[in-house]
């Protein structure tokens, strides 16, 4: 047998719907009273924001009065709650079950809520992935120590769009490059070019309003990226965002710093709190920060016009280390392009439930679950899984 034959195939997450499972974990219970409807759905092969425009036009209900906590991967079978201001419940029995355009959507149970829900209310989510694994053991040991060593918690590659799309918006938007941008709504892979027709075919929001405003004006490239709205601004934000901090934790973990921590930086406490670290606390800082630990982790930057931050050296030092990014700290402040509030985020995360797996036949199971905002397919490749392409912003 030769040496290629005999070479295993690698650990891999399995390819379909029914192997990349999420279910959303609220942050509150809802009370059964009050004028937001709340929607449970299960979606597969959809996007959360077809969802919405679907549940919108179904229910007769403004995109603005509509609310979700965060958006799912569409290649997954996920379940997640929506608000829908003043909506009649009666007006989803239409829905229920529709297929529509490749995807599907189910309703699983409604209730009543006081307030609508909005981005970032949720505690977590639970994952169930199907992977071909070849030595569990070895698995098993990979979570332990991402248990005690605490997740790394980069921003996926789905966060930028497809084949980086959302970054490359950014980049175009942000430098004030207006034709690159509305080219790269119209087309992410980059075949379109100024003068050629514009795209065939449905776009859902943000970027079908950029299509849209082509189709009614092609000569305004401006104000075709102005009919993406204020959806398709904080997406390019947020993209932009994430490649600057994926770029400082990159930074801070080949100079040994993810567990240590200096003088200036700004850390948080297990709660979630934000601290600067001074020199009388610095060794207990760092003996809280250590694996099996932490207690307190160092944060990275999603900039913005948040006054909280490391100490001026510091941050001087986080704009270096993302110079490469081509992203501008500028375009986030008060009155830029990406004005935003922005924040700190933890480079650490621990699971909010302990992994397990389950072997069935040839599909190994992995479940666990993970903070609002961390990646289950960064858990995967922290452990040595493969994932496919269509989970990786190819």
């Amino acid at each position: 047998m030769s040496e290629a034959a005999a070479t295993p195939d690698p650990d891999t997450l399995l390819a379909g719907s029914a192997h990349f499972q999420v279910d959303e974990l609220p942050a509150y219970p809802f009370s059964g009273e009050g004028e937001h409807l709340y929607v449970h759905i299960e979606k597969e092969g959809m996007t959360t924001d077809a969802v919405a425009q679907v549940l919108g036009k179904t229910c007769g209900v403004a995109h603005r009065a509509i609310g979700f906590a965060g958006r799912k991967d569409r290649h997954g079978i996920t379940r997640q709650w929506f608000s829908l201001h003043f909506a009649d419940p009666a007006r989803l029995a239409a829905l229920d079950g529709r297929v529509d355009r490749g995807g599907r959507l189910a309703i699983l149970a409604t209730t009543k809520h006081r307030n609508k829900i909005r981005l970032g209310h949720l505690a977590g989510n639970r994952f169930k992935l199907g992977c071909r694994i070849s030595d569990p053991a070895a698995i098993t040991t990979a979570l332990a120590r991402l248990s005690r060593e605490g997740i790394s918690n980069r921003f996926g590659p789905q966060r930028f769009g497809l084949a980086g799309s959302s970054l490359r918006l950014a980049q175009a938007w942000g430098r004030g490059d207006i034709t690159a941008a509305v080219a790269i709504c119209l087309d992410p892979t980059g075949e379109w070019k100024p003068g050629d027709p514009v795209p065939d075919g449905y776009r859902y929001p943000p970027e079908g309003g950029v299509v849209a405003a082509m189709r009614r004006n092609p000569s305004d490239l401006a104000g075709a990226l102005r009919g993406g709205g204020p959806d398709l601004r904080k997406l390019v934000a947020s993209a932009a965002q994430a490649a600057v901090f994926n770029a400082v934790l990159d930074a801070r973990a080949a100079a040994g710093l993810t567990h240590r921590l200096r003088v200036g930086d700004l850390a948080c406490a297990s709660n979630g709190a934000p601290f600067t670290v001074i020199e009388a606390d610095l060794e207990d800082v760092n003996r809280r920060a250590q694996p099996g630990n932490l207690d307190v982790r160092a944060t990275g930057p999603l900039p913005g016009t948040w006054r909280l931050g490391p100490s001026a050296e510091v941050s001087a030092e986080e704009r270096a280390w993302s110079a490469a990014t081509g992203i501008d700290w500028a375009w986030f402040a008060e009155g830029a392009c990406f004005e935003s509030p922005g924040e700190r985020r933890p480079l650490l995360q621990r699971f909010v439930e302990p992994p397990t797996l389950t072997v069935e036949g040839d599909v190994t199971w992995l479940a666990f679950a993970l903070p609002a905002g961390c990646y289950a397919t960064e858990v995967l490749h922290q452990i040595g899984v493969a994932v496919p392409e269509d989970r990786r912003g190819k």
